[in-house]
């Protein structure tokens, strides 16, 4: 068409939308639109191809292909790639010559680029022409909607190859043994999408042709590439309020939760689990005593703090705020971001300082005092993961993410922090328990113990809630009211003891329902020193029974505990370690074991009473994988993985796997690290 039309040789953008972008010239009129989607990168918003049924012009050509050799042509009448001919002659109409098109994948000279800063684009590689990968391991995951945090979860665990051995070395077995309806068999669900992942048979190369057909066509043909885990999502998430939704959740949530339904679910003698299972040594000081206390918990990850003080770019965030201000002010375009640059060495140096220890009570005062803690590694897991604590509340209490870069290494040795123990001069803090917090009883009714008339028993309407521990809890993602019954529940015992309670409790219908107050005259809560009020029928708490189960130990051992100890919740652990025979289980205890989990009795694990296991080892790490999130709060964005696979750098973005070019470690959210062999 003789319009006139002169395409210039940079600076092109989509005239509907101004997408720079996945760009295609139309051949008949010149017109410059984006397309439908674009597999290397970025997405489109299918203007070429509307344009195309609007005035019905046949051919396109790809901006960002055309070399002296040629250029990818599509026509919308055949649905396919084809060969122009006459692309040069074509091209020369508009005003391009070909010999001199020299250009990147966006459009734009190379002395053209202005450096990608925005999360969604450093994440995702945007505008890189990243080489599609396939084969076993290399399977894409389909985005259910919002899905995406399950899809990077279960991406990392299977690139781990204790979790391929349990489930897809074991999966003739499995599927022996699976039950009549495997929907609701939790093993059998793992094993087929561990096979999909890693077999291979849904990752096969396209041919050229059928990738242009993709990027272009609006309905395009089902792709067989990729693995869809409807039903493997609909089985985790069930009964839960927040995963069962279709609302973007929290990654790291979402681990812990999937860590904790396969220790529910053992398969064998092996637990994959194991391998991110360490213990951390918690040293509380009372700074008016000096005297000390030793506790140990086990945990699954590494949560690091983001030292925001420590920035060194201070200068140029100031400057930057200033600028935005005065953009948003002027209703003018917003700066060009400036991203916080932290250093990791910061990082680690704010986890390993004392933190003061909100509403302490010194065993060796009897009285209120100020107290300090401080977390070492009482063991190293054999797989690290590191949690990023980027999201926190504002002034205003809502939920916010803090956009920063941290330059996270690729190799991390933190043998630094391993715990010590008692050390010679200090003197411990007198095993006596708080005052027990009891609400007054409305209807009279007794709770049978004799320490409730002791004068250590304080009454009060109200229920005691450590708000800071609720707060500590709520900046992992947790829902607020979730947070307020764990510290509820468990006694204001500190956020570490309330977290055990959440993963325990994750899974419940009412988990994220505003805490309802029991009526008063059975069981309540532990102190800080274990000790428990009970009923007559000395029934074990369900919430001490959760702390105990959430550490790795059966639930029948945490009866049998609780039950030798009148449900003292210290001295149940006390008992359970010096007790490595198992009891012979009487009809009662039996009637306690857990059988709502979907588990193959044929393959349970014995139960294990010397106490969680543990891979102990060196501190020394080797990075393999990061999960990057995109967006403000956890509840919206989109999540991708980084993993290292035979060597070099692999992105998953849902179903689309590729070769990484430039990996951003920088801006991960949860870090995945194995250890290197001494």
């Amino acid at each position: 068409m003789d319009n006139g039309v002169r395409i210039p040789p940079s600076g092109w953008k989509c005239s509907k939308c101004d997408l720079r972008e996945n760009l295609w010239l139309n051949l008949t009129d010149g017109s410059v639109l984006c397309g439908k989607w674009f597999f290397y990168g970025s997405g489109g918003n299918g203007h070429a191809l509307e344009h195309y049924k609007e005035m019905g012009y046949p051919l396109a050509v790809k901006l960002g292909t055309i070399t002296p050799d040629g250029a990818d042509v599509y026509s919308f009448d055949e649905e396919e790639a084809v060969l122009d001919p006459h692309i040069a002659k074509h091209l020369a109409h508009f005003g391009i010559d070909m010999l001199q098109m020299h250009v990147t994948e966006n459009g734009s000279r190379d002395n053209d680029i202005k450096p990608r800063v925005s999360e969604w684009e450093v994440i995702q590689e945007s505008g890189m022409k990243l080489k599609p990968m396939y084969g076993p391991g290399y399977t894409g995951m389909k985005n259910l909607g919002n899905s995406c945090y399950v899809n990077t979860v279960l991406q990392a665990i299977f690139s781990i190859p204790e979790f391929q051995r349990a489930y897809v070395g074991n999966l003739p077995r499995i599927f022996d043994y699976s039950p009549l309806d495997p929907t609701q068999d939790f093993n059998t669900q793992m094993a087929k999408l561990g096979h999909g992942l890693l077999s291979g048979q849904y990752s096969k190369p396209p041919t050229k042709s059928e990738l242009i057909e993709q990027v272009m066509k609006e309905e395009h043909k089902p792709q067989h590439n990729g693995i869809s885990p409807r039903m493997f999502k609909a089985f985790v998430s069930k009964g839960h309020p927040e995963f069962s939704s279709n609302r973007q959740q929290d990654a790291q949530e979402f681990l812990l939760h999937l860590i904790h339904l396969i220790e529910r679910n053992p398969i064998g003698s092996e637990n994959p689990t194991d391998v991110f299972r360490f213990l951390v040594e918690e040293r509380t000081q009372c700074c008016q005593s000096r005297k000390v206390r030793y506790t140990e918990r086990v945990d699954y990850l590494m949560q690091l703090p983001v030292a925001m003080e420590a920035a060194v770019n201070k200068d140029e965030l100031i400057a930057y705020e200033l600028k935005r201000r005065e953009a948003e002010t002027a209703r003018r375009p917003l700066p060009e971001l400036v991203r916080a640059k932290i250093p990791f060495s910061a990082c680690l140096q704010a986890f390993s300082e004392p933190d003061n220890v909100e509403d302490f009570w010194s065993s060796a005062l009897q009285a209120k005092s100020a107290g300090v803690k401080t977390s070492r590694f009482a063991s190293f897991p054999e797989y690290l993961v590191v949690q990023i604590k980027k999201f926190t509340f504002g002034l205003d209490w809502i939920p916010k993410k803090l956009d920063v870069s941290i330059d996270m290494p690729d190799l991390l040795d933190i043998s630094h922090l391993r715990a010590t123990g008692l050390q010679p001069g200090e003197e411990e803090l007198p095993d006596i328990s708080p005052p027990i917090i009891i609400p007054d009883d409305p209807k009279g009714t007794a709770c049978y113990h004799e320490d409730l008339y002791s004068p250590n028993i304080l009454h009060h309407n109200s229920p005691d809630i450590d708000e800071s521990s609720v707060m500590q809890l709520a900046e992992m993602g947790f829902p607020l009211e979730a947070c307020r019954k764990a510290v509820y529940y468990t006694g204001n015992m500190g956020a570490e003891v309330a977290f055990n309670w959440i993963i325990a409790h994750m899974e419940e219908p009412d988990f994220a329902e505003p805490l309802a107050i029991p009526g008063y005259g059975g069981a309540t809560f532990p102190g800080a020193g274990g000790a428990a009020v009970v009923g007559l029928d000395n029934q074990p708490p369900e919430e001490m029974v959760a702390i105990i189960t959430s550490m790795g130990f059966q639930r029948n051992i945490a009866f049998h505990a609780l039950r030798a100890t009148n449900n003292n919740l210290e001295h149940a652990l006390d008992w359970i370690f010096s007790h490595p025979e198992p009891e012979e289980e009487n009809e009662t205890t039996s009637e306690t074991m857990d059988l709502e989990n979907h588990v193959n009795a044929n393959i349970l694990a014995e139960s294990d009473p010397e106490g969680p296991r543990i891979k102990d080892g060196s501190g020394r790490y080797e990075l393999f994988g990061f999960i990057s999130h995109m967006g403000t709060s956890t509840m919206s964005g989109h999540y991708v993985c980084h993993l290292k696979k035979e060597g070099r750098w692999v992105i998953y973005n849902d179903l689309k796997v590729c070769a990484s070019e430039r990996p951003p470690r920088e801006l991960g959210y949860i870090y995945f690290y194995r250890r290197i062999p001494s």
